[in-house]
């Protein structure tokens, strides 16, 4: 009698696909658990500009950041087009109020002492609102302020 012992072809596609199977629910899980913790860090890092702003204010010193040039105005008046269309949720509307600052992830460290942002955000101090000039995008729709990822 021939006994053969061994993996039979079947066997083996089937191993594999299975194997492919888990790996692609692993990678897709893996994917959407890193978006998260990026809406996670934008969210934390606006709230902690936003907190340093309202201490500022409410001391009353010397308000700090770079006027805004017409590049940055430009960028910020097309966030707040998009916005007025999709979130309605940046407050600002008037790119020539002189209360505007921007900020770098330089100036961000060395004005506000917040390490480790890195994006460029312009501050309404009349009204106290954070713009992220490079926003975050959350199912498809980009964001520039913290309170509209809620």
């Amino acid at each position: 009698m021939n006994s053969k012992r061994g993996i039979t072809l079947i066997s083996v596609i089937i191993t594999i696909l299975l194997l492919l199977i888990i790996a692609g629910l692993v990678i897709t899980q893996g994917t959407d658990t890193f978006q998260k913790s990026r809406v996670a860090k934008f969210e934390a890092n606006m709230i902690m500009i936003q907190k340093k702003v309202d201490i500022i204010m409410e001391e009353g010193e010397e308000i700090p950041g770079l006027k805004m040039t017409t590049a940055e105005k430009s960028k910020l008046k097309q966030i707040i087009d998009e916005d007025s269309k999709t979130n309605k949720a940046i407050e600002t509307n008037n790119v020539e109020e002189p209360l505007l600052r921007y900020f770098t992830s330089q100036e961000i460290e060395t004005e506000l002492g917040i390490q480790d942002i890195q994006d460029e955000v312009v501050i309404n101090f009349a009204n106290r609102e954070v713009i992220s000039l490079n926003g975050i995008k959350k199912d498809g729709k980009m964001y520039y302020v913290e309170k509209s990822l809620h």
